[in-house]
């Protein structure tokens, strides 16, 4: 059996990764999610410890600090059990974390840049995204709507007043075209200061905000191109579900995963985070030509290596690697 841990009620990438993986290891092998946040493949506390305690071979894979303890007390009184620990932060690790973690039978780290980060020996598996959810319109409705979609939290790290700094003299020329901003507002001034640049510009028309939604697969597909300003990210989730949909997909360079999966100019389009006259210029090729990359390849570079089934081949085999050694 694997199991799990998932302790956090708000609903992050974390959540969405564990959600849309688990499916996937069932097809291999019995996978339950013990904790809160989640709802689906659930396990007791009681059978946790039945499992645990048996001979059997089991895997616990954890996400965050609060996991990896709660995983360290129960071998600490006698659980057998390997354990997996995976790190979702681009940020530096603290001594704490890096000592977690260094417990773990198995460290996994989301990319080659946050690989770098760990002091500890890592593998490198990233998340994949369920490419028959995430899927671009039917040949027949494949007409998209003049909208660029920015994903992710309201706040300053996910620069989303950079996307409007850099769009603002191109809605001005293309009252057509608007810009959707979807996502929890996590803060309200940082918003407040998006929307003053925009009536300021004379520009509020042509900008929504949206929270989140259980529907984002619509979203992409309608929309003609998606924005990370991201200025960090532990991985980008946002950026496999909207390549997944066909989207053209403007990130930022060197953050998160965007540059393993991005090719410029090819797959999608890179830029320097804070570079608001670089973004500026790709969204008016955009603006210009909604069709200026194709969709089928930009979502054959996710169905080769950024599913959850590519996702869910590698971290099996690391299972079977730490049950063997």
């Amino acid at each position: 059996m694997i199991i799990h841990f998932h302790f956090h009620f708000k609903t992050t990438g974390v959540t969405r990764s564990v959600e849309s993986i688990v499916p996937c290891l069932n097809k291999q092998e019995e996978t339950k999610i013990f904790g809160y946040g989640i709802s689906s493949h659930k396990i007791s506390f009681a059978k946790v410890l039945r499992a645990v305690f048996s001979q059997d071979k089991i895997i616990i894979h954890t996400h965050r600090n609060n996991e990896i303890l709660l995983a360290l007390m129960l071998r600490f009184f006698g659980g057998k059990f390997k354990l997996c620990s995976t790190r979702h932060a681009d940020s530096e690790p603290s001594r704490f974390t890096h000592y977690l973690m260094s417990m773990a039978d198995s460290r996994i780290s989301l990319s080659k840049q946050m690989n770098q980060k760990l002091k500890t020996e890592t593998t490198i598996i990233g998340h994949g995204v369920d490419t028959n959810y995430f899927i671009p319109k039917k040949a027949l409705e494949n007409t998209k709507d003049k909208i660029i979609s920015v994903v992710g939290r309201i706040r300053k790290s996910k620069g989303q007043r950079d996307v409007i700094e850099a769009a603002v003299p191109l809605l001005q020329k293309n009252p057509e075209w608007k810009i959707q901003f979807i996502g929890t507002v996590d803060s309200e001034a940082y918003a407040q200061e998006i929307k003053t640049i925009a009536k300021k510009n004379s520009v509020e028309n042509q900008l929504q905000f949206i929270s989140q939604t259980n529907e984002m697969n619509v979203y992409y597909q309608n929309s003609s191109g998606v924005i990370i300003a991201s200025y960090t990210e532990g991985f980008s989730l946002v950026c496999l579900e909207a390549m997944s949909c066909g989207c053209i997909t403007i990130a930022t360079d060197q953050v998160g995963i965007h540059s393993e999966v991005i090719k410029h100019n090819k797959n999608g389009f890179l830029y320097p985070k804070g570079s608001i006259s670089s973004l500026r210029e790709i969204i008016k090729k955009i603006f210009k030509n909604p069709d200026v990359l194709e969709g089928k390849q930009i979502r054959q570079t996710i169905l080769r290596n950024w599913s959850n089934d590519v996702a869910s081949k590698k971290l099996f085999e690391l299972y079977n690697k730490l049950r063997t050694a």
